[in-house]
């Protein structure tokens, strides 16, 4: 099954479910796969986030994988950042295959943060992407500078999160193009 714009929509809609569930729990089995544990009323998940260009996906999941011993440098920043906040809520825009997932907690002293993870579905454009609540990058799990590639977006630590632009008809939005 194509992963496109509707699936991921669908998908996004789905994970609505888990607003307010606390993470608990992040794992990276292998290099391009993030599973983050999440509790909510008494229920635990499993969402499965797939980076592979060819089996890109996002789920809810029942199956574990094996870790390894060491966790890598980008699972460790995750839990740092994520574990003991709350989805705040799950959002994509238009028919864009990428999920934005919002969270919410408190820092050591009690002030009120904001931490967003953006997931790019995009075949061998895939990443993960951690931000704060000014969109500036946190870090990533696959680094990209424009220098060195012919993309436009610079996607490393430190740098300001830019939405991919696309210039496609949105289907959902046909009746702002037709003479209904």
């Amino acid at each position: 099954m194509a992963f496109d714009g509707i699936v991921t929509k669908a998908i996004s809609s789905e994970l609505q479910q888990l607003v307010g569930a606390r993470i608990d729990k992040v794992f990276q089995p292998d290099k391009n796969t993030i599973i983050l544990g999440f509790y909510l009323s008494g229920t635990n998940y499993a969402l499965n986030i797939c980076t592979n260009s060819q089996y890109y996906r996002i789920n809810l999941t029942t199956h574990s994988k094996p870790n390894p011993l060491n966790a890598p440098n980008f699972c460790m920043l995750l839990r740092k950042n994520l574990i003991g906040l709350r989805i705040k809520n799950v959002i994509t825009y238009g028919l864009e295959r990428v999920v934005t997932i919002e969270f919410e907690g408190f820092d050591d002293v009690d002030d009120i943060i904001t931490k967003k993870l953006i997931v790019e579905l995009m075949g061998k454009h895939c990443n993960i992407i951690l931000v704060d609540e000014n969109n500036i990058i946190i870090d990533s799990l696959r680094h990209i500078n424009s220098i060195d590639n012919d993309n436009t977006r610079t996607i490393v630590p430190h740098s300001k999160y830019i939405y991919p632009i696309t210039d496609k008809y949105n289907f959902l939005d046909v009746r702002r193009f037709c003479n209904f």
